[in-house]
């Protein structure tokens, strides 16, 4: 069959108008308000007046096929000044014919402007639509190393406070009987802590317990002792202590062989992986219970005053290094260990702690009571007080901060942020005191060295 070009025209129409009451519809259900409504209406039907001309411009007397297979035919008759066009639309499928009439304005080639009455009616609708202005102003960012530091000044005071609480309470036994042991159970249950997270293939729970038992009794309870502990509540020779903490040496050895023989997976991945978790135990003995026993033989020595001072040197290095980072950081110390730390922040510190070490240690020196074990350190004149000053703020600037250093390399080679979270803002206790135990050593053996009898 030979149909018109108009038929595709009424096609035109039709689905234009569907598509224009479905956007109406879309438009009713956003504009709820009244005054929106209205223009809303009027645009629609601006809309399909426009489209009904379109779709009847282009007419001409060629034929071609309709769509989806169907065939289409045509024609039109005048009346007045408008045309009245009778398409028929055939159906393939039911093989029937259905006539519709579309009235199209003649000579219509362009889109007429607004009616008068449409053209004001919009702007007053625009005009009475409501709006929402926000009155909210927009949050400000705190800056985050400031948050931070705020974030760690708290717990930090909260910290020193309770020290001093405990010093005036129960003096030197406070450190000796419940600090120092209670910081070290702290610090070696953190640190395997984060290795079994990451290696859990091995369970060792029994095994590191028990290391830890004998090598907090052949350090720290040995330095508590001095030959009255045992001999007083125990009952034995310091000699026989000795023994007997070697003999707990010996069945962790012989413990440690038959469970890697008799293990369900025994071969040699197996072996790597156990001897591997068992060394890392094994230096967190060394690195953190037996380098920190040394405070408790320095405050047997000297007494706790030498162990206060060089732990405030090393805060003081701390915070330094932090607000020297801060202000004027820019070249990285260790990136790939402490992307954090600063060559800048690393020079600020050491200069600020030199500089505060003196007066500190005055201050120290004049509540030194007379013939004190402190006191019989210092060997009278400023000179040696000086020297003894330097001396430990020296070593806490440039040797004191590798603790630190290393605790960073063990936790980012186990994937953990941190080794607790017990201070916020701070971590966990060896977050704190990773440089406080090295320093413990050269403390005790630079005063021994330099006590005068």
């Amino acid at each position: 069959m030979i149909f018109s070009k108009k038929v595709s025209s009424a096609f035109l129409i039709l689905h234009s108008s569907a598509n224009a009451n479905a956007h109406f519809a879309d438009t009713k259900h956003v504009f709820s308000s009244p005054t929106t409504s209205t223009m809303a209406k009027l645009m629609h039907q601006h809309q399909m007046r426009a489209l009904f001309v379109r779709g009847g411009s282009s007419g001409s007397g060629d034929d071609h096929d309709g769509i989806d297979g169907s065939s289409t035919n045509s024609s039109s008759s005048s009346v007045g000044a408008s045309t009245i066009e009778t398409t028929v639309i055939s159906n393939p499928i039911t093989d029937s014919d259905a006539e519709v009439e579309v009235p199209v304005e003649a000579k219509a080639t362009e889109r007429p402007p607004l009616s008068p009455s449409v053209a004001t009616q919009i702007p007053k609708a625009l005009a009475a639509a409501p709006t929402k202005i926000s009155t909210q102003q927009p949050k400000k960012q705190i800056n985050p190393k400031l948050a931070n530091a705020i974030e760690r000044t708290g717990p930090a005071l909260l910290m020193l406070s309770a020290l001093y609480t405990l010093l005036k309470i129960t003096g030197e036994k406070g450190l000796l009987y419940f600090l120092i042991p209670l910081m070290q159970l702290g610090m070696y249950s953190e640190t395997t802590g984060i290795i079994e997270e990451f290696k859990k293939d091995v369970e060792l729970r029994a095994e590191k317990w028990w290391w830890f038992a004998t090598v907090f009794a052949s350090t720290t309870l040995r330095a508590l002792g001095g030959g009255t502990l045992f001999s007083g509540l125990l009952g034995v020779a310091p000699a026989t202590f000795d023994l007997m903490c070697f003999g707990m040496v010996a069945v962790g050895l012989v413990v440690a062989v038959a469970g890697m023989a008799s293990h369900s997976a025994a071969g040699p991945d197996m072996f790597r992986k156990y001897l591997g978790e068992l060394s890392a135990f094994h230096f967190s003995l060394i690195f953190l219970i037996g380098q920190s026993s040394f405070w408790i033989k320095t405050i047997e020595s000297f007494g706790m005053e030498w162990v206060i001072f060089p732990a405030l040197l090393v805060v003081v290095n701390d915070t330094m290094a932090y607000v020297f980072g801060v202000l004027m950081g820019k070249n990285k110390l260790l990136p790939r260990l402490s992307p954090k730390k600063t060559v800048e922040g690393f020079i600020g510190a050491g200069v600020s702690t030199c500089a505060v070490s003196i007066p500190l240690l005055k201050y120290f020196a004049a509540n030194f009571a007379d013939g004190s074990k402190a006191a019989l350190v210092m060997g009278g004149g400023e000179g040696n007080l000086v020297q003894h000053a330097l001396a430990l703020a020296v070593y806490t600037s440039l040797i004191s901060p590798f603790g630190g250093f290393l605790a960073s390399a063990v936790k980012r080679a186990h994937g953990a942020k941190d080794f607790g979270t017990l201070i916020p803002g701070h971590g966990g206790v060896v977050d704190r005191f990773d440089c406080q135990v090295v320093t413990a050593p050269f403390v005790y053996l630079y005063l021994r060295s330099i006590a005068k009898n």
